[in-house]
C-alpha cells in the first residue's frame, strides 16, 4: 500500500510539473506571437494615422491622430505601449470601424465558433462511427470506401469543395441558402434578435422555431465544408486504433470468452482506440479557426474570417493584431486542453515526456 501511495503521488507531482510547463511554454508562444505580428504589421507600407483620419483630412489633423497613436515614436517605444495596453485588456481601436478592437471581435468571434463548434459535431457524429466501422471491416469493400472518403475529406481544398457545393445543392437542386446565417425578413417579421451571436443557439432561447430551422439551414454548406477535414482526419485514426486494439490479446480473450461482438467492439476496443481520435478533434478544432476564414469569404458568412478580410483590404493593423492574437490563444488553449485530455487518458504520456 505505501508503495503504491507512493507511486501515485510521484505520478501526480509529475503531471503537475508537465501542465506547468505547458502552461509557461503557452505564454511564450503567445507573446512570440505578439511580438513577431507587431513588427510585421508595422511594415505595412501605409499610414495609419492617414487611414484614421480619412482621404479629406488636414495635415494639422494627421499629425494630431500620429501623436495620440505614438506613431512618431521609435518601434520599440511603440512596442512598449502595445504590450503595456494589451495586458490591461487593450487591443486598440479599429482603424476601419472607429470601435475597440476587443469590441469587434466580441461581435464577429460568435459567428465563426458557431461554425467551427457545428463542424466539430458533424466530425464526432459522422468521423468516430466511420472509424470504428472500418476498422472491424478491416479490407472490406467498406473499409475502402471509409478510406476513400477519408482521404477525400483530408485532401480536398475546402474552397473547391465548397464551391462544388454550392453549385449542387444551391444552383442545381436549389435545396439550401448559399449566403447569410438567417433570412433577414424571417428576423424582423418574428423579431428575432441577436444576444450571445449563436444564431441557432438565441432562436432556441427566445422561443423561436421559424429562425432556429432557418439558421439549422444557412449552416449545413459551410459546416459540412468546414467538416471534411477532420471528418476524415478522426476517420482514418480510429481506424487504425481500432485495428490495432483488436489485435490485442485481451480482445482475443473476450472473443474467446463468447461476449458479444457489440461489446467487445464499443465497450472494450473503442474505448481504449478513442483517445488519439480526442486529440485529433482538439488539434482540428484549432486548425478550423484559419480554415473557416476562407469558408467565411465564400459563404458570406459573418464571422472573425469576414473581419479580418475586411481588415486586410483596409490594412487595419490593430484589427489584424486582434484577430491574430485571438487565433494564438485559441491554438495554445486548445493544444494545452489536449495535452491534460492525452495525459488523463493515458498517464504513460507524462511519465515519457518527464523522462526525456
Amino acid at each position: 500500500m505505501g508503495q503504491v501511495a507512493i507511486r501515485r503521488r510521484g505520478t501526480s507531482h509529475a503531471f503537475a510539473r508537465f501542465i506547468a510547463r505547458r502552461a509557461i511554454l503557452s505564454v511564450f508562444v503567445v507573446f512570440g506571437v505578439v511580438v513577431v505580428t507587431f513588427f510585421l504589421s508595422n511594415v505595412i507600407p501605409a499610414d495609419p494615422a492617414a487611414l484614421w483620419a480619412g482621404p479629406q483630412a488636414r495635415p494639422e489633423e494627421v499629425a494630431r491622430i500620429r501623436e495620440k497613436f505614438h506613431l512618431n515614436d521609435p518601434l520599440p517605444i511603440r512596442f512598449y505601449y502595445y504590450v503595456a495596453a494589451l495586458v490591461t485588456g487593450d487591443l486598440g481601436t479599429s482603424i476601419a470601424t472607429h470601435r475597440p478592437v476587443v469590441a469587434d471581435l466580441l461581435d464577429f468571434l460568435p459567428a465563426t465558433l458557431e461554425l467551427i463548434l457545428a463542424a466539430m459535431v458533424i466530425a464526432i457524429v459522422v468521423g468516430i462511427p466511420l472509424g470504428v466501422i472500418s476498422g472491424i471491416r478491416e479490407r472490406s469493400w467498406v473499409d475502402h470506401l471509409v478510406r476513400f472518403l477519408a482521404i477525400g475529406g483530408v485532401s480536398l481544398p475546402a474552397f473547391w469543395l465548397a464551391v462544388l457545393l454550392e453549385l449542387v445543392f444551391v444552383n442545381k437542386l436549389g435545396w439550401l441558402p448559399v449566403e447569410g446565417r438567417y433570412t433577414d425578413s424571417l428576423a424582423i417579421a418574428t423579431s428575432f434578435r441577436e444576444v450571445t451571436g449563436f444564431v441557432v443557439l438565441d432562436a432556441l432561447l427566445q422561443g423561436n422555431p421559424s429562425v432556429f430551422f432557418d439558421g439549422l439551414i444557412h449552416l449545413i454548406l459551410p459546416a459540412v465544408t468546414l467538416a471534411a477535414y477532420p471528418v476524415g482526419l478522426v476517420a482514418r485514426m480510429v481506424r487504425a486504433m481500432m485495428i490495432e486494439v483488436l489485435g490485442e490479446n485481451y480482445i482475443r480473450t473476450a472473443k474467446a470468452y463468447g461476449l458479444p461482438a457489440r461489446l467487445i467492439h464499443y465497450r472494450y476496443a473503442l474505448k481504449n482506440a478513442i483517445g488519439p481520435a480526442i486529440v485529433a478533434l482538439g488539434l482540428s478544432f484549432a486548425f478550423s479557426l484559419t480554415g473557416a476564414f476562407l469558408i467565411e469569404n465564400i459563404f458570406s458568412w459573418n464571422g472573425l474570417g469576414q473581419y479580418a478580410w475586411d481588415s486586410s483590404l483596409a490594412s487595419d493593423y490593430p484589427a489584424i493584431l486582434g484577430v491574430a492574437l485571438v487565433v494564438a490563444i485559441v491554438y495554445v488553449v486548445v493544444n494545452l486542453i489536449v495535452d491534460i485530455v492525452q495525459s488523463v487518458l493515458d498517464p504513460r504520456v507524462v511519465l515519457a515526456r518527464e523522462a526525456s
